[in-house]
């Protein structure tokens, strides 16, 4: 304690008394309400102080002085609101609040709700009942709930949801559903306003996944999943005209039925179920096999502008090549490499990206085949095959590459790049971070440039 009301009380060898209340309230609100309400001894000017903190943040397990039970932390919680009086709050953090009845927690929710708070944000790995009124707050404008088990068992009243939100992250959080058998995920997602939806269940036993999402107010989706039930991962829809962008992660579902007109970005990471050691395939087949379906989510964000794909979600492409659609708009293209995925699907899929201005790799090693020597230097690269090169109708113009290695295939293939991008104007070059120090690597690819190109640029970043 003597030691951060020291700290407190300088900053930057300058006293921090100096500064405006309002000032000091805004520097409380940027670290643990814990520490901030510690500052209350430093004198009584600081005493008075803590109210002027906008943001609350408690977190059970940075309070060294909660009960076996967890009351001696919500003690703390609630001294603190009471301290904070009619003070305005728009932010309030409530993280790991354990074995403590769900009155008590309902109670300190509608605390801080009836404060009218624009934020909050509640993780807690027990299993809780929330009281059905929670759902009706009309000023959150950002939700987000963690690790727990939200049970409901009885009705809600009529009304909408959270007329006021716009941003809604579920975070390894399922619910139970009503006694009339809506689904409260459905409820929440007709939230008048709500423009921004991230969740995201990482636990492979859980197959309680949200595989529908119906709004015509949503803007931005981030949605990652790793069930291992296929069946239960059987189908995914996304039924949202004004979406602009969409960060899906997840194995590849049997059916997608989607409805993305306004897509400008999408972030794919889709995992075939054949890397799944867990999960046995439901059919043998080496065209389709896992990919069966995710033709139709390609097709869908064939309008896009902008396209990040992982190393597995090359593998998936590959796997609908016979029904790849063109990307007129795409205009900027990113993907990640892997040592056991391939490139086999970037000849086609720069050949239907006739207007790609920019080029971003994550890496450059990746699995050898035949398939992908137009783009790679897989195989020996002969003069024929050379002008048959998708690389040189190619209009890249900016060539980004992170995660250099510096190996001699690494550098051949920047060599092949070299030669074969006839737009090029520049190349933005990031080492692997073990070798941001290594000068020859740099030297070797100056030296590259400059043989290979007078117009193109490089630039280390």
């Amino acid at each position: 304690m003597a030691t951060a009301a020291k700290k407190a009380e300088t900053c930057g060898g300058g006293s921090i008394n100096s500064l405006p209340d309002e000032v000091l309230g805004q520097i409380l609100s940027f670290v643990p309400t814990k520490l901030a309400a510690s500052t209350s001894v430093l004198s009584k000017r600081w005493r008075n102080l803590l109210p002027l903190a906008q943001n609350l943040d408690f977190d059970e397990s940075a309070n060294r002085g909660s009960t076996a039970s967890g009351r001696g932390f919500l003690d703390f919680v609630e001294r603190t609101l009471v301290s904070m009086g009619d003070s305005p709050i728009k932010t309030v953090s409530l993280r790991g609040i354990s074995y403590i009845d769900d009155s008590r927690y309902n109670h300190l929710v509608g605390n801080v709700l009836g404060r009218g708070i624009l934020e909050l944000h509640l993780a807690s790995s027990c299993i809780r009942y929330i009281e059905p009124e929670f759902f009706f707050s009309k000023t959150l404008v950002k939700l987000t709930l963690s690790d727990g088990y939200n049970d409901q068992n009885k009705p809600f009243p009529g009304g909408v949801l959270f007329p006021a939100l716009k941003s809604l992250s579920l975070i390894r959080v399922w619910f139970d559903d009503f006694l009339y058998g809506d689904d409260l995920y459905e409820c929440l997602l007709s939230s008048p306003l709500l423009e921004e939806f991230n969740i995201c269940d990482d636990d492979p036993l859980q197959s309680g996944c949200l595989k529908r999402v119906r709004s015509s107010s949503i803007q931005r989706i981030s949605l990652f999943h790793r069930c291992h039930d296929r069946e239960a991962c059987s189908w995914v829809l996304f039924e949202t005209p004004n979406l602009v962008y969409l960060d899906y992660s997840g194995y590849v579902a049997e059916n997608y039925v989607v409805e993305l007109d306004s897509l400008v970005e999408a972030r794919l990471d889709l995992v075939l179920w054949k890397h799944n050691d867990s999960v046995p395939p439901l059919y043998d087949s080496t065209t389709w096999g896992d990919a069966w379906g995710a033709d139709k989510l390609i097709a869908a964000i064939s309008n896009v502008v902008t396209l990040h794909l992982s190393a597995d979600s090359l593998e998936v492409f590959y796997c609908c090549s016979t029904s790849m659609p063109e990307f007129n708009n795409l205009a900027k293209l990113s993907f990640e490499s892997h040592k056991e995925r391939h490139w086999q699907v970037l000849p086609l899929l720069l050949e239907n990206a006739p207007n790609l201005e920019t080029l971003v790799i994550k890496g450059l090693v990746h699995k050898i085949t035949k398939g992908c020597g137009d783009v790679c230097v897989c195989e020996r690269v002969t003069k024929k095959r050379k002008k048959q090169s998708c690389l040189l109708s190619c209009q890249v113009k900016v060539l980004q590459i992170y995660e250099y290695g510096g190996s001699c295939r690494e550098l051949k293939q920047m060599r092949h790049f070299m030669e074969n991008l006839r737009c090029l104007e520049v190349v933005k070059v990031k080492l692997q971070v073990d070798m941001q120090e290594n000068s020859s690597l740099t030297d070797k690819l100056q030296k590259l440039f400059h043989t290979a190109s007078s117009k193109c640029k490089i630039q280390f970043i």
